[in-house]
């Protein structure tokens, strides 16, 4: 399967079928010693795109509920500028 999408913008369904060209490849032309590690890099990737989603989604809640934004920084180990820099342009979905 080709694909132009970057590797984190990948759906599950869209990375599992890349692995099954992988697993259904000659084994002259590909090899993979251990699975298990990609299925583990796989499912942090997974966990990641979950976590950033989250992340957001709480940082616009506490904006809108009216923190400002060095309380948003703080609590995210990052600067006043970088949390507005981050992500002020959540606000404008």
């Amino acid at each position: 399967m080709k694909t132009k999408k970057h590797p984190r913008d990948l759906t599950e369904a869209e990375a599992a079928a890349i692995v099954a060209t992988f697993d259904d490849a000659p084994d002259h032309e590909y090899s993979v010693t251990d699975a298990a590690t990609l299925a583990e890099l796989r499912a942090a990737a997974v966990a990641q795109r979950e976590a950033v989603g989250r992340i957001e989604a709480a940082a616009l809640a506490a904006r809108r509920a009216g923190l400002s934004w060095g309380v948003i920084g703080t609590q995210l180990g990052m600067t006043r500028q970088g949390a507005r820099q981050r992500f002020e342009r959540l606000l404008a979905d």
